[in-house]
């Protein structure tokens, strides 16, 4: 090789490796910056709903365990919503067989604890039996040692008034969550009954 040659490959060597200018990083970041904004609102609202189904799916999960321990404990188990103080709670205590009422001592250590919705997140609308409400805004679902549960249909929404539907089925007693309202799944219902 040649003198001139090598002294080429290092000047094409050194040009090759060099840096970024500032001009070009202010560039990348505005365009970095656009695209973020541009983004950013709908990936709020994809958490908000995210958030909305996730506690859905909480209720429904421990629906689901209300109604184990039900059944293989032989036993009345209860869930129970208030929906004032947007909490929800499963009670594995046995009531008193005379007044209904649970008593406190030997098996408190049965009670799980309080699960309070997230502060974007309220009960929107629950129906259910009317035995099944408890004193104001408190209702109680009950499951049964037979598999059985109070039919319930809890609906969840958020601020963005996204609405999610936790339906308790009286036969089974099993949870299943539909997107929309109360309204929304009876309507629906009665399209497909057509």
């Amino acid at each position: 090789m040649r003198l001139r040659d090598i002294a080429f490959r290092r000047r094409f060597a050194r040009k090759s490796r060099r840096a970024m200018t500032l001009l070009e990083i202010l560039v990348v970041m505005t365009v970095m910056a656009i695209l973020m904004a541009i983004a950013f609102p709908s990936m709020r609202g994809m958490n908000d709903h995210n958030k909305l189904r996730a506690t859905a799916r909480e209720i429904v999960a421990l629906s689901k365990y209300a109604r184990n321990e039900a059944v293989f404990g032989e036993r009345r188990t209860q869930i129970f919503l208030d929906v004032a103080k947007r909490e929800f709670w499963l009670d594995l205590r046995t009531p008193d067989a005379k007044t209904g009422e649970y008593r406190t001592g030997k098996n408190k250590n049965q009670f799980e604890q309080r699960r309070t919705l997230n502060k974007d997140i309220w009960f929107d609308e629950v129906t259910t039996l009317d035995r099944n409400v408890i004193r104001d805004k408190v209702i109680a679902l009950d499951f049964f040692p037979d598999g059985t549960a109070s039919p319930a249909m809890i609906t969840l929404t958020n601020k963005a008034e996204k609405r999610m539907t936790v339906e308790l089925l009286k036969g089974s007693g099993m949870a299943e969550v539909t997107p929309g309202s109360i309204a929304d799944k009876q309507e629906r219902a009665a399209e497909g009954e057509r």
